[in-house]
């Protein structure tokens, strides 16, 4: 359509408008599913963890009050990640009644890096699997919310977020149970003794047959303070891709002098994918199966009542099949936070968090442990939401098109500067209309590359994902965690082969007496035009992210798609992100060059443009589809995959932008360096949250 070309300045202002329109109806329809109507109240809150700022969501009914007593989940994300990963989740609990507060940990997204963390780590000794990541800083948090009923507190975290969890759990529960705490008063305040045997009777029995009226009347009023700490200790905790090595294993601890094992003091539950091959064994490790006390492996969906006292289990049925408010012994369970269950989904580690049934399985935990959906279970006000009710992902696609929509608005915006006075020099298109400047691309020659390209594709990402986190090198230069070996060993990958290519062709073509890539390319365009076309390609993400803004602000909604995001960041984090710039420029300087070598002109601009975003896309979906089959199949992954979901997008994302402002441009300078710019801004938006020492170095730079 002439109307909307990108050749014409009202073309232009059209395609801008247009994409504009998108970014905004689709972030306002996201906005009403994120709040599930405008039911659901949502915040952006901050609160101090010993000098450093964490950044969290909080989301709660309308109308909400502090008389209100509702129940509350905290809720975290994995590795390399921030809030938005788990926004989902929230969502869905929110729906459904409950206070939920969504944390972004440690160094991840905006939040800070105390100088300490819970357990007294440090620069000198940090260890970011065996902490609490600000989970206990969170948990306490929400216990100062005054319409927050301390006594149903849950918890849940993906991945790594199910280590912190597990952590701030076990700081907050411990392992005594409340009968063995009210038997240590009896034995360090009042001197009494017991045998083996005795410490598994009723502290209030023993206190009765000892004590005598004036001690007996002390002891309540000790007990009574004691049972209120322990009941409003967290209620429940729910790991998802994770198996609680820190937690679930009964651990050893006194009772009246007696060393005993027990359980942590929480009701906790697994969600593991079938493919996540780390954790697959939990049902039937011998650590497992001793706490619960059963010599076979774990039913899945099944409730389980530990008694870590008589060393027995029961099974209650399925969590599914099983009404809380009409089983009084899961009920009782409940209160003496003795349940436990295990839940397996068909999926793998990085789809628990873009996942149907693993969202299911969450609801359906917190609704039986915390006794809550749309109100009272025994006492509904509001018809509670089926937990098979899971619309998040429509949020997600909607996310996903309002991403689109500010990418899209990027070449109109770069064709409408280019026409000002000052760009004008970044122009080069006149170059692409000389005929014989240009090398020709033959049908047999346009597939050889394509073919070459996709196995270049193909290869690349299954080379990176052979890569093993969490042991890659780490460089204070390029500070993320390990999560961002994936994308920069992938594009070194692919620049490998397509230099390989481009020499290969580079010969042919100086040999034949025609063009080469090179000319392709238009390199040789001078020092200032490439500074201004730097220069530009800052304007387009600053557009990009000004866009961020303008919808964060109104809808509270950002350009976030499953593990594809951009999103806000801190102002000095951009100075992190320019250091990935300069590694990346290089390598997505030889892909355009490779991408923009192919381009004919004997066939329509659309069709050349879809083969050249399709090849590399179907190389990155065909790698997957491969998993996927194999999985299915009962056989075990080619590669692992769950770094990777985000090239699904990335790939033809990043293709048809070096595709389309070659095209506007004229050289492979301005789509190379908009497109690096981008990916920086992807990758460190989600800032690693155990990178301390690279928090230390922005802070020592800052003089923060």
């Amino acid at each position: 359509m002439k109307s909307l070309s990108l050749h014409s300045e009202q073309g232009c202002k059209r395609l801008l408008a247009i994409c504009l329109a998108v970014i905004l109806v689709f972030s306002c329809a996201a906005h009403l599913l994120t709040t599930d109507w405008g039911s659901v109240k949502i915040e952006r809150v901050a609160f101090d963890a010993r000098g450093a700022k964490i950044d969290a969501e909080l989301y709660y009914p309308v109308g909400t009050t502090d008389e209100d007593k509702l129940p509350a989940v905290v809720v975290t994300h994995g590795a390399g990640c921030t809030f938005g990963v788990t926004r989902g989740i929230a969502e869905e609990l929110a729906r459904r009644g409950f206070v939920v507060l969504n944390v972004s940990a440690y160094g991840s997204g905006l939040s800070e890096f105390p100088k300490r963390d819970e357990y007294g780590m440090g620069e000198e000794n940090y260890n970011a699997r065996e902490t609490p990541g600000g989970l206990w800083d969170a948990l306490n948090f929400v216990r100062t919310l005054k319409f927050v009923d301390p006594e149903r507190i849950g918890m849940t975290g993906h991945s790594q977020g199910s280590r912190r969890t597990s952590h701030a759990a076990q700081l907050d529960c411990g392992y005594l149970t409340l009968n063995d705490i009210l038997i240590n008063i009896l034995y360090e305040q009042f001197d009494q003794s017991f045998t083996e045997d005795e410490i598994t009777l009723d502290a209030y029995d023993l206190a009765a047959e000892r004590l005598n009226a004036d001690q007996m009347a002390f002891f309540e009023s000790l007990a009574a303070e004691a049972t209120e700490h322990y009941n409003t200790r967290l209620r429940a905790q729910l790991l998802i891709g994770g198996d609680g090595t820190m937690i679930s294993p009964l651990q050893t601890v006194e009772v009246a002098g007696h060393e005993v094992q027990r359980n942590c003091q929480v009701n906790l539950g697994f969600v593991i994918g079938e493919y996540d091959t780390s954790y697959t064994d939990y049902v039937s490790r011998e650590t497992t199966m001793e706490s619960y006390y059963t010599d076979t492996p774990l039913e899945q969906e099944t409730w389980y009542v530990i008694d870590d006292t008589a060393k027995t289990s029961t099974s209650l049925g399925s969590i599914f099949d099983t009404s809380i408010e009409e089983n009084e012994v899961l009920q009782q369970a409940v209160a003496n936070r003795q349940a436990r269950i295990v839940s397996f989904n068909t999926e793998t580690h990085a789809r628990n968090h873009f996942s149907h049934p693993t969202a299911t399985d969450v609801v359906k935990f917190f609704e039986q442990t915390l006794s809550y959906n749309c109100g009272e279970l025994t006492d509904s006000a509001t018809q509670p939401l089926d937990a098979h009710n899971i619309i998040y992902i429509w949020r997600e696609a909607l996310n996903a098109i309002a991403m689109l929509g500010m990418l899209g608005m990027l070449l109109p915006l770069a064709c409408l500067l280019m026409r000002s006075r000052f760009f004008a020099v970044c122009n080069n298109t006149a170059y692409l209309k000389n005929e014989a400047g240009l090398p020709k691309i033959g049908k047999t020659k346009f597939l050889v590359i394509g073919l070459c390209t996709l196995l270049i594709a193909f290869v690349s990402v299954y080379r990176a994902n052979l890569l093993q986190g969490p042991f890659l090198p780490y460089y204070e230069f390029l500070p993320l965690f390990f999560n961002w070996w994936y994308s920069v060993a992938y594009l070194a990958f692919v620049a490998l082969g397509a230099l390989v290519l481009l020499v290969v062709f580079w010969y042919m073509d100086k040999k034949a007496g025609r063009p080469t890539p090179l000319a392709a390319a238009n390199l040789k365009i001078g020092v200032l035009p490439v500074l201004k076309n730097v220069l530009l390609a800052v304007l387009l993400a600053a557009a990009g992210y000004a866009s961020l803004c303008v919808i964060e602000y109104l809808f509270n909604e950002d350009f976030r798609f499953w593990q594809l995001a951009f999103i806000e960041m801190k102002v000095e984090y951009w100075f992190v992100a320019l250091r990935y710039f300069i590694v990346l420029l290089p390598m997505l300087l030889i892909i355009s060059t490779l991408t923009n070598y192919t381009m004919r002109r004997d066939i329509p601009e659309w069709l050349d443009t879809l083969f050249t975003v399709a090849v590399p896309t179907v190389g990155v979906g065909l790698c997957w589809l491969i998993n996927y089959i194999v999985l299915h199949m009962g056989g075990t992954a080619i590669c692992n995959w769950n770094s990777s979901y985000s090239l699904l997008f990335m790939v033809p994302i990043t293709t048809y932008l070096m595709r389309k402002l070659y095209k506007v441009s004229g050289s492979v300078w301005l789509p190379a360096i908009t497109n690096a710019l981008l990916v920086s801004w992807t990758m460190v938006s989600s800032i690693g949250y155990n990178t301390y020492v690279a928090q230390t170095a922005i802070d020592a730079f800052f003089h923060i």
